[in-house]
C-alpha cells in the first residue's frame, strides 16, 4: 500500500512542477512580447560597459514585438520596436552617426502609422535626457516609403541611446523584415510574434550565418473546463527567435547592396480563417494581383491620344527598331522627372508629356501606350533597385519591387527602357536599376528575365597623337569614341553650357593643373545608338621630367587608374560592378631629335573569366606605338574570383604610376 502511495504522490509532484514549469514559461512569453515595460531600464552594467571591439559604437538591444488588434477598417498589426545603442567613441562624427536614427515606414494610404515615439539618452553618470518627439522630421524616401528622423539629444562617449516606437500597420499579408545585422555588432536581437488562433506566418530566412534560437509556447487562456466533451479554443501562440553576439555586416566596395548580405527574417501570412486554412503565395497569384488592382494596360485604353501619337510618329519609319528610338526619344526630352522611383502611376497621365513633374512609373507607363500606339509589343518590367537588394523569388511579395521599367524584344534583341532617365535611349538604364532580374507582366501571363541592357557600358575608345619636347612639354591631339554612361555624361554637360574644351580636360586630363585644351568637336550618332565622337587639342606642360642624360615618361597618359578599388583582404561575398566596362587606349608618341629608343615588340596579358587587360608595345627610333586595353564583359564576378580580379586591377594600377626613362 505504501508503494502505491508513494507512487500517487510522485506523479502529483511531477505534474505540478510541469505546472508550474508552464506557467513560468507562459509568464516569460507574456513579458517578452510588452517589450515597452523595459524602456527605461538601464542597468548599471549597461552604462559602464567597455568595448570588445574596434567599432564606434554597437546594438546592445534590438527587440521588436508583433501583436494583432482590430481597428477602423479591419485588422491590424501592432509592431513595436526597443531599440539600445551603447557610444563607445569620442569622436563627434562617429558619435553623430550613432545618435541620427532613421525609421522608413509604408506611407502610401496610410499602410503604415508610427506612434508613441519616446527617446532617452542615459548618460554614464546615471543622468538622463529625454528625447522631444516634436524635433523629429518627415520626409519622402519614394512614391511610396517616407522616412523619420530624429537625432537623440546630448550623445557622447559613454552614452546609452535608448528609443523606441509603435508602428500600426493594416497590412497584414506581410510583416516588415526583421533584421539581426546591422553595421555595427548587435549584442542581442529578438522577435515575439503573438499570433491570433485564425492566422499563422511562413518565415523565409536569408543570410543566417549564425545562430538563431527559437521557441513556441502556447498559453492556454480558456475559461472552459479541461473536460473530453466540452470544446475549448486552441491557446494562444506566441513564437520568439533571438540571437546574441550578432557580427556586424561591413560594406565592401562593389558590392551590389549591403540589403544582400543583411541578416534578416521575412514573414508572410500563410494560414487564416477558423479553422485555419493554408493559402498559396506564389508570384501567379502576385501578377494576377496587379492586374486586377493596377492594371498598368488600362492607361493604353483610357489615354487614346498617346496611341495616336505612335501611329503618327510610326508612318515616318520603315522597321520597328527605328520607330522605338523615335517614340523613345520623343518622350525621354517631353518629360520631366520628379526623382521619385515607383512601381505604379500615382498621378493623372495627362499632362506628363507637356512638362509636368511625374514620377517613374507614369513616365514608362506614358511610353508604354505610345509605343503600343505605334505597333512595338512592350510590356512593363518591375525591379528591386540595388539600394533595395535583389529580389528574393522564394518569397512572393508585390513590396520587393520598387521600379517599373519597360521591356520589348524587336528580331530577337533585348530592350530596358527607362524614360525617366534623361539623355538615355533603349538599353541604357540608370546604375541602380542594372540589377539581376526583373518581372515582366504580359496581359495574360508573366515571367523573369535578366536584366542586361547591352548599351549600359562604360564605354571608351581613345587614340592620342601627340610630340615630345625636349623640355618635357607634350602636343598633341585626343579622339575619342564613347558609348554608354560617359557618352551620356558628356551630353548633360552640354546641356548644362559647359565648352566642349571644358568638357574634353575635366573627362580626360582631370589631373593635369597645367593642361590647356582647345579646338574641340564633337559628332553625335544621329540613330540613337548613344556613341559619340569627341577631340581636342591638349598640351600639357611639364609632362615628362627633363634630366641631362634623358626624360622620364609616364605612359599612360589617360585612362590611368591610380589606387586599386579591391583591398588586399580576403573576400566571401560577390564584386558587383556599377556596368561592364571597356577601355582601349592607343599611344603614338614621337619622341623630340636626339631621342631613340630600341626596337621593341611586346604584347602581354592578364585574364579571368569575363575580363582582361591586353598590353602591346611596338618603338623603333624616335616612334611610341603603344595601347592598353581593359574589357570587363562581366558585371558580376564570384568570391571566388576575387583575388584574379584584384590581381588585373592591380596591374592597372602599375601601369599607370609606372615611368619610362629615355636617354639621348
Amino acid at each position: 500500500m505504501r508503494f502505491f502511495c508513494r507512487i500517487f504522490l510522485l506523479i502529483v509532484f511531477i505534474l505540478s512542477a510541469g505546472e508550474v514549469l508552464l506557467a513560468q514559461q507562459e509568464r516569460e512569453a507574456v513579458e517578452d512580447a510588452n517589450i515597452f515595460s523595459k524602456f527605461g531600464q538601464i542597468s548599471k552594467e549597461e552604462l559602464s560597459m567597455k568595448a570588445d571591439h574596434n567599432y564606434p559604437f554597437e546594438f546592445l538591444l534590438k527587440e521588436t514585438s508583433v501583436r494583432f488588434q482590430d481597428g477602423s477598417g479591419g485588422l491590424h498589426a501592432i509592431i513595436d520596436h526597443l531599440v539600445r545603442i551603447k557610444i563607445y567613441s569620442d569622436d563627434p562624427l562617429e558619435i553623430t552617426e550613432a545618435s541620427l536614427v532613421g525609421i522608413p515606414f509604408y506611407n502610401t494610404d496610410n499602410l503604415e502609422v508610427i506612434t508613441q515615439l519616446e527617446g532617452i539618452t542615459h548618460q554614464p553618470d546615471g543622468s538622463r535626457v529625454s528625447l522631444d518627439p516634436a524635433q523629429s522630421t518627415r520626409s519622402d524616401l519614394n512614391s511610396r516609403y517616407q522616412i523619420v528622423e530624429f537625432e537623440m539629444p546630448e550623445a557622447g562617449a559613454g552614452s546609452v541611446l535608448e528609443y523606441k516606437y509603435r508602428v500600426v500597420r493594416r497590412y497584414i499579408e506581410e510583416l516588415p523584415d526583421f533584421y539581426f545585422t546591422r553595421r555595427v555588432p548587435t549584442k542581442k536581437a529578438a522577435i515575439v510574434l503573438q499570433n491570433e488562433p485564425f492566422l499563422r506566418y511562413k518565415t523565409v530566412s536569408q543570410n543566417i550565418n549564425f545562430r538563431v534560437d527559437y521557441n513556441e509556447v502556447r498559453i492556454d487562456t480558456s475559461s472552459v473546463p479541461r473536460i473530453f466533451t466540452f470544446t475549448r479554443p486552441e491557446p494562444i501562440s506566441i513564437e520568439r527567435w533571438y540571437a546574441s553576439d550578432i557580427p556586424a555586416v561591413e560594406e565592401k566596395p562593389y558590392l551590389s547592396s549591403i540589403e544582400d548580405i543583411h541578416g534578416k527574417m521575412k514573414f508572410q501570412i500563410n494560414e487564416f480563417g477558423l479553422p485555419r486554412q493554408r493559402l498559396t503565395n506564389t508570384w501567379e497569384y502576385i501578377a494576377a494581383q496587379i492586374r486586377r488592382t493596377y492594371n498598368p494596360f488600362q492607361p493604353i485604353k483610357t489615354y487614346s491620344e498617346f496611341g495616336e501619337i505612335g501611329r503618327d510618329i510610326a508612318e515616318s519609319f520603315d522597321n520597328l527598331t527605328e520607330i522605338q528610338d523615335s517614340v523613345f526619344q520623343y518622350v525621354n526630352q517631353s518629360v520631366q522627372y520628379s526623382g521619385l522611383h515607383s512601381v505604379f502611376p500615382t498621378n493623372s497621365l495627362v499632362n506628363v508629356l507637356e512638362g509636368e513633374p511625374a514620377n517613374q512609373a507614369e513616365i514608362n507607363t506614358v511610353l508604354m501606350a505610345i509605343l503600343r500606339g505605334a505597333g512595338i509589343e512592350v510590356y512593363p518590367i518591375y525591379i528591386s533597385g540595388r539600394d533595395y537588394g535583389r529580389i528574393n523569388t522564394d518569397f512572393s511579395s508585390l513590396f520587393q519591387f520598387n521600379s517599373m521599367l519597360l521591356y520589348s524584344e524587336i528580331e530577337e534583341e533585348k530592350y530596358f527602357m527607362d524614360a525617366s532617365f534623361p539623355q538615355s535611349y533603349p538599353n541604357l538604364i540608370p546604375v541602380e536599376s542594372y540589377t539581376d532580374q526583373g518581372l515582366v507582366l504580359e496581359e495574360g501571363d508573366f515571367y523573369w528575365a535578366d536584366i542586361s541592357p547591352k548599351k549600359s557600358v562604360f564605354d571608351l575608345n581613345i587614340i592620342v597623337d601627340a610630340d615630345l619636347s625636349a623640355e618635357g612639354h607634350l602636343t598633341g591631339t585626343l579622339t575619342a569614341n564613347v558609348l554608354g554612361y560617359p557618352a551620356r555624361q558628356i551630353m548633360q554637360d552640354i546641356d548644362r553650357g559647359e565648352s566642349l574644351n571644358n568638357i574634353v580636360k575635366s573627362t580626360f586630363f582631370d589631373v593635369y593643373q597645367n593642361a590647356t585644351v582647345s579646338s574641340s568637336s564633337i559628332k553625335s550618332d544621329n540613330t540613337v545608338n548613344g556613341e559619340i565622337e569627341i577631340s581636342g587639342e591638349f598640351k600639357i606642360e611639364n609632362y615628362a621630367a627633363s634630366f641631362r642624360e634623358g626624360l622620364e615618361l609616364r605612359p599612360m597618359i589617360v585612362g590611368y587608374l591610380f589606387e586599386n578599388p579591391f583591398e588586399e583582404s580576403d573576400r566571401n561575398v560577390p564584386v558587383t560592378l556599377d556596368a561592364p566596362e571597356k577601355l582601349t587606349v592607343e599611344y603614338n608618341i614621337l619622341l623630340p631629335a636626339g631621342y631613340e629608343v630600341e626596337g621593341v615588340g611586346e604584347a602581354r596579358s592578364n585574364e579571368l573569366s569575363g575580363a582582361e587587360l591586353t598590353e602591346q608595345y611596338l618603338a623603333l627610333g624616335r616612334n611610341l606605338n603603344y595601347s592598353f586595353s581593359v574589357d570587363i564583359s562581366n558585371k558580376k564576378f564570384p568570391a571566388t574570383s576575387y583575388r584574379d580580379l584584384r590581381q588585373l586591377y592591380q596591374r592597372w594600377v602599375e601601369l599607370s604610376n609606372n615611368a619610362w626613362y629615355i636617354k639621348n
